[in-house]
């Protein structure tokens, strides 16, 4: 069976009513691609190093399930977005460069959930810090 992308998780924990099954449901789909996303939009010692908003993009037009890639594989781009060693020694250019080329190659509804939680604007039902903290014990630092 295929993994879920990201935004589908968000999706799915939205509608669980109980938060002791969401929490669950968080755990039971735990992948470094929806930690990292979760991390990015709720830890405040995660600071992106892009322009605020959404750049000009063309949105892949390929039916979700044959998007070029996916946040679970992308995840290990996100060290080019956000401050520190290697997001520091890049040229702006490049790095926007590299976002987009990424923003591109995702279903759509992931691009969007990237940039809404690079600009820490995540509105994903149900999912909050706290909930995130006890789902998650020790991935936010902030």
């Amino acid at each position: 069976m295929a993994r879920k992308l990201i935004s589908e998780v968000l999706a799915e924990a939205g509608k669980i009513v109980q938060r002791e099954e969401r929490i669950k449901f968080l755990r039971l789909n735990k992948s470094p691609g929806l930690t990292d996303i979760l991390r990015i939009n709720y830890d405040d010692s995660i600071v992106s190093v892009l322009p605020l908003g959404a750049p000009s993009y063309k949105q892949d037009d390929a039916p979700k399930g044959y998007e070029y890639t996916i946040l679970n594989k992308a995840y290990t781009q996100f060290k080019y977005f956000f401050k520190g060693p290697v997001a520091n020694d890049m040229k702006p250019l490049k790095r926007e460069g590299l976002f987009l080329n990424l923003l591109e190659s995702l279903n759509p509804e992931e691009a969007e959930l990237l940039i809404s939680a690079k600009d820490k604007k995540m509105k994903a039902k149900g999912i909050t810090k706290r909930l995130v903290n006890d789902a998650f014990p020790g991935l936010l630092v902030k």
